[in-house]
């Protein structure tokens, strides 16, 4: 089928602040290109660049250039540093979730700002370095009155971000790579409750939210993601053959994932009697309908046709955990408490780092908050005589 494209043009403003930008349609989608045009003071000279562009970019299309697939010789020799950023957000947006596109637009601005600053907006992508990577975050750091925690995270969308450029060939390595994190002390809300605390939570959960626990049992006997969990549908669990299948596009990482299905929880998903209903409905959803609320069983986390959002279980787990028993408990921490109780029961690290789909031991260490007493214990029924 023969391409169709629009004659570029130039769209300009009398205010300098605003950016120019040269745009065409190619098989009736929009393209943008600023090139750099934008960092030129002058109006004229401005002007006259946008139309070198504009002539160049109607050249390159009338010579059977398809803008789908990028120059990237000349993406290397014209990017600059915050024209990459731009050139790496509108490749990832398509295989990220909407909040995550907003939390990584929201770093690019910061970023966008200390860069201004630090009058490095001319800086080419290929010429930056580490260090200018540190720089700018500690400036936006500044200017932010961020918080080591914030820092943090901002530095780790920064990575995430240019980490698509090198995909593209725009850059060889990664300048936010191996940048520290700050120190930081971890929220007790992320630490799983004691056995004391997690006994009161047991014991209010069954008696008054069932099928909410059910819920979270998920989440202790599985180490799957609350939000991932909340896209599980019936035909996706295999009751015969004990296990869950997640296909790739509903994991985090992308790939499918086989989780098992140990006697504890098939005794859950048993009881909750879904083997007749049609095999879209959700595991954990309702029967909401937009501006009709409920129009089924009035009731949350049951099998239904809704798919219930990840904050509907945030709610109710502060509602019910942290201000109904006075428990500073995340629900998120189910996850490690779980890890924990393996841990403690004889799992092996191997075994929880496949359970949980983690590429490596590291990831995986990080939700065992009693592995120092796994390790103490080992020693004291393994310590070989002299």
């Amino acid at each position: 089928m023969k391409s169709i494209y629009t004659i570029p043009k130039v769209v300009k403003y009398d205010d300098l602040s605003k950016s120019w930008f040269v745009y065409f349609r190619y098989n009736k989608v929009l393209f943008r290109f600023k090139y750099g045009i934008n960092y030129i003071d002058n109006y004229k000279k401005r002007e006259i660049e946008a139309n070198l562009l504009r002539d160049a970019l109607h050249q390159k299309l009338k010579e059977g250039w398809n803008p789908q697939i990028p120059d990237v010789i000349t993406a290397q020799s014209n990017l600059t540093l915050i024209d990459a950023l731009d050139f790496a957000i509108d490749k990832k947006k398509s295989s990220i979730g909407v909040k995550t596109l907003s939390g990584y637009n929201g770093t690019i601005k910061f970023v966008k700002d200390a860069v201004k600053t630090l009058d490095m907006s001319q800086l080419p992508i290929v010429d930056a370095k580490r260090v200018h990577i540190k720089l700018i975050m500690e400036k936006a750091k500044e200017q932010r009155k961020w918080t080591n925690n914030a820092y943090n995270k901002h530095l780790n969308h920064l990575k995430a971000i240019m980490s698509e450029l090198i995909q593209w060939d725009i850059i060889e390595t990664n300048p936010a790579h191996k940048i520290n994190n700050m120190a930081v002390a971890e929220s007790r809300a992320n630490v799983p409750a004691s056995d004391k605390d997690f006994q009161k939570i047991k014991i209010e959960m069954q008696n008054n939210h069932r099928n909410f626990w059910n819920f979270c049992s998920t989440i202790f006997y599985t180490g799957i993601r609350p939000e991932e969990i909340l896209k599980i549908t019936l035909g996706m669990i295999d009751l015969s053959n004990s296990k869950i299948t997640l296909p790739a596009e509903i994991t985090k990482t992308n790939k499918e994932r086989i989780v098992p299905i140990n006697q504890h929880l098939s005794e859950i998903l048993h009881s909750m009697r879904f083997e007749n209903l049609p095999e879209y409905f959700y595991l954990f959803g309702s029967f909401r309908q937009q501006g009709k609320g409920n129009v089924g069983a009035k009731l949350d986390f049951i099998p239904g046709s809704t798919k219930l959002k990840r904050d509907t279980a945030t709610k109710r787990w502060e509602r019910i955990v942290k201000k109904g028993l006075g428990i500073d408990m995340n629900l998120y921490a189910m996850k490690k408490h779980g890890a924990n109780k393996m841990i403690l029961a004889g799992v092996s690290i191997d075994a929880l780092k496949d359970l949980f789909g983690h590429t490596s031991q590291v990831t995986t260490q990080i939700y065992i908050t009693d592995l120092k007493e796994i390790n103490r214990r080992n020693i004291l029924e393994n310590a070989p005589a002299l």
